[in-house]
């Protein structure tokens, strides 16, 4: 990979994707998903760690450009009048990105609720928590959205969203989403990644099957 788009490359989930991505020798573009002021002003101060990088660049809309990647990084918000702001600016990006290849929505595990994330990514969803419900709306947003773009191919990839925001757990999974933008999909994956299980865990055994070996030991 040469190159790919980050949708939220500068805000809190997005941000340590952009670095990994960047340590990896890939071009990166982030496109601002900020929806607020205090939003804007987080995303012009992480760009100061990574301004200076020959590799990386901030754009606040995107315009046609041909990438091989994206990641759809920064994917909801509580406030459901912000979250309508997020969905207009994720409907922008995408209908202006139609050469990418891989795809890879980023999602949060509460959006399985009480259920068994064990039973891999046929178990229904159940959401009981704030997130787990506003991540949901915005995967049933996002598959309508490939509908309207007639995309088939994509990602969904569920994980414990916190672990982003601490630096080395957060190195790891975007490591993994770095592995994953490797493959070449056919459909609609839905992925879970949950840290601290055992190597055989049955929760991980989706992604364990779809990564390249070079990244199966960040699982």
């Amino acid at each position: 990979m040469e190159q790919a788009l980050i949708f939220g490359g500068l805000s809190p989930f997005g941000f340590p994707i952009s670095e990994r991505l960047l340590e990896e020798g890939v071009h990166v573009v982030s496109v601002s998903s900020a929806v607020s002021t205090n939003e804007v002003e987080q995303e012009e101060e992480n760009e100061l760690f990574l301004g200076r990088n020959a590799l990386f660049r901030s754009e606040r809309q995107k315009g046609e450009k041909s990438f091989e990647c994206m990641v759809i990084a920064d994917t909801f918000r509580l406030d459901s009048e912000r979250n309508k702001a997020l969905e207009d600016k994720i409907r922008n990006t995408l209908a202006s990105s139609t050469s990418i290849q891989n795809l890879l929505f980023l999602s949060s595990l509460e959006v399985l609720g009480e259920s068994d994330a064990s039973l891999r990514d046929k178990v229904p969803v159940h959401p009981v928590s704030a997130i787990g419900n506003a991540a949901n709306k915005m995967e049933l947003f996002f598959v309508q959205l490939l509908r309207e773009i007639r995309r088939k191919e994509a990602i969904i990839f569920r994980t414990d969203l916190n672990l982003l925001t601490d630096r080395k757990k957060g190195k790891s999974i975007a490591a993994l989403i770095n592995g994953l933008l490797e493959i070449d999909h056919e459909g609609l994956d839905v992925v879970h990644y949950k840290s601290g299980q055992q190597p055989d865990a049955q929760v991980n055994e989706k992604i364990r099957g779809l990564l390249p070996d070079r990244y199966k030991t960040w699982l």
